[in-house]
C-alpha cells in the first residue's frame, strides 16, 4: 500500500472555491482510500491507497470535479531533498513549490521578499499548477511519513 498526497488547485483560496476540509476526508473515503487526512484549510489531503497515482487522480477529480495532483512519499521526499535547505518561507525569503497537474515537473521558486513585486507571484510557469509554500511541503511530506 503507497502513501500518497492529494494537492487540490484552486480550494480555499482568497474567499474561493470554498470546501470544507471534513467534506473533502469523506470523498477521499467514499474512494476507497485510507488513513485519511487533512492539513490546512486549503486542499491538502493525506492517504494511504493500492491504486496508481494516475488512477486515483482521475477518480479523485472525477468526485471533486476540481483539478487534483497526486503524489506519492517518494516523489515528496526526492522533492524535498531537492530543495536547498536554506531556502525557506519567512520574513526574509519567500519560497513556493509548483506542482504540475498534467505531470510531475514540479519545482521550487525562491526569491528575496524584498525584491517580490506586490501581487505578483514568484511561480512562473507554463500549464496548470498548483502551488504550495515550502513550509506546507517540507510538513507534508513529514506527516506522510507518519502514514
Amino acid at each position: 500500500m503507497s502513501v500518497y498526497v492529494a494537492l487540490l488547485r484552486g480550494v480555499n483560496v482568497g474567499g474561493r472555491g470554498k470546501l470544507e476540509m471534513s467534506r473533502l476526508k469523506a470523498v477521499f473515503e467514499e474512494l476507497g482510500c485510507s488513513d485519511v487526512r487533512t492539513y490546512i484549510n486549503s486542499g491538502n489531503v493525506l492517504f494511504r491507497d493500492r491504486r496508481s497515482a494516475s488512477t486515483l487522480t482521475r477518480l479523485a477529480e472525477q468526485a471533486l470535479v476540481l483539478r487534483v495532483a497526486i503524489r506519492t512519499l517518494a516523489e515528496m521526499r526526492a522533492l524535498c531533498d531537492s530543495i536547498p535547505s536554506e531556502w525557506t518561507n519567512d520574513k526574509v525569503q519567500k519560497t513556493d513549490v509548483a506542482f504540475e497537474l498534467d505531470g510531475k515537473g514540479d519545482r521550487a521558486f525562491n526569491v528575496l521578499r524584498s525584491e517580490l513585486q506586490p501581487g505578483r507571484s514568484i511561480v512562473e510557469m507554463e500549464g496548470a499548477v498548483t502551488v504550495r509554500n515550502v513550509n506546507t511541503v517540507r510538513k507534508l511530506t513529514a506527516l506522510m511519513s507518519e502514514l
